[in-house]
């Protein structure tokens, strides 16, 4: 590999044209503005950051190792239908969640992650702007919801725990899949399941340093016979990944309102009422994704336009 320095690296990709200042002293607090989605914080960057992390994500996260054989989410080709369709013949299940994800991540992670990919890094200088390159990257000492670079991030800060599960559970006959912060495992026995909750959680506090944990609340284990639901999804009994009905007529109902009733549609979703189109528009994206026919259902009943201007977040809504 033909390594450059990472400011001639920045020179070439814009023609010189463009330039960060701030690499010299990590300092951004003035490049990103925070606000609140339904009690979560999500850190928007402005333009000039923006272009830095395309810059950053293409010269250094892309080259970061994922294992892409059992993580599904913020990767180009596969999605959260993949993630489940691996379980569509198992008969047991576990599913948790990993407890305040990204803000969990912090500084140590980030570098540490970055320095055991070093030597796939195209950059020379890589050690001597390591600090303030991380520093880029975060804010408050965590991965900040909101960067583009944080789902990139998030997922080459778990390639060892990812490893290590997934060598577990091809030693015991079990599937496992990952998708953002939320873990699979399924098997076809129900013992197994039960045995491979206390591994993950001790495994992923023991790789993270207790800097990571699962959400205790939200772990649950299931069996066929009963509605095997993951990730919004469920498992029907032949074996097929569909969308939850509840999903459907939670969005089908919002719908419905927003055409014949703006009153009654405003009680529904809340005083958040920009948070409420960003929620529904991720919906729309979700099952286009999942099961896009379903989308053209809800064109034709309840019109293109109308679909398309959640689907897009327009200002027009």
């Amino acid at each position: 590999m033909n390594k450059r320095p990472l400011k001639e690296l920045l020179v070439a990709m814009h023609q010189g044209k463009f330039e960060f200042p701030e690499l010299d002293t990590g300092d951004i607090t003035s490049l990103y503005e925070t606000k609140k989605y339904n009690d979560r914080e999500v850190h928007v960057p402005n333009k000039k950051l923006r272009t830095f992390h395309s810059f950053i994500k293409l010269i250094l996260l892309d080259h970061l190792d994922t294992n892409e054989d059992v993580v599904f989410s913020y990767r180009k080709g596969v999605n959260a239908v993949d993630a489940v369709s691996k379980h569509s013949r198992s008969k047991y299940f576990f599913q948790t969640d990993i407890k305040n994800f990204f803000n969990s991540i912090d500084e140590d992670m980030v570098k540490e992650t970055i320095l055991k990919n070093i030597e796939q890094c195209p950059i020379s200088d890589i050690q001597d702007h390591i600090e303030k390159i991380v520093k880029t990257l975060t804010v408050n000492n965590s991965v900040p919801v909101g960067f583009s670079t944080s789902p990139t991030l998030s997922n080459a800060c778990l390639f060892t725990f990812d490893n290590t599960l997934q060598e577990y559970c091809k030693n015991n006959s079990l599937v496992f899949s990952r998708y953002s912060d939320d873990i699979i495992i399924s098997s076809m026995e129900k013992s197994s399941t039960f045995e491979a909750e206390k591994y993950i959680s001790q495994k992923l506090s023991e790789i993270t340093k207790n800097k990571l944990s699962i959400n205790e609340a939200k772990s649950k284990h299931t069996q066929t016979g009963n509605k095997i639901k993951l990730l919004g999804m469920v498992i029907l009994p032949n074996g097929k990944v569909s969308i939850d009905i509840k999903f459907k007529q939670d969005t089908e109902i919002k719908l419905h309102y927003y055409l014949t009733n703006k009153e009654t549609f405003k009680k529904i979703v809340g005083s958040d009422f920009d948070g409420a189109i960003e929620k529904i528009s991720g919906h729309l994206n979700y099952y286009n994704t999942v099961d896009p026919s379903y989308l053209d259902k809800l064109r034709k009943k309840y019109g293109t336009t109308t679909v398309d201007m959640f689907l897009h977040k327009s200002d027009k809504l």
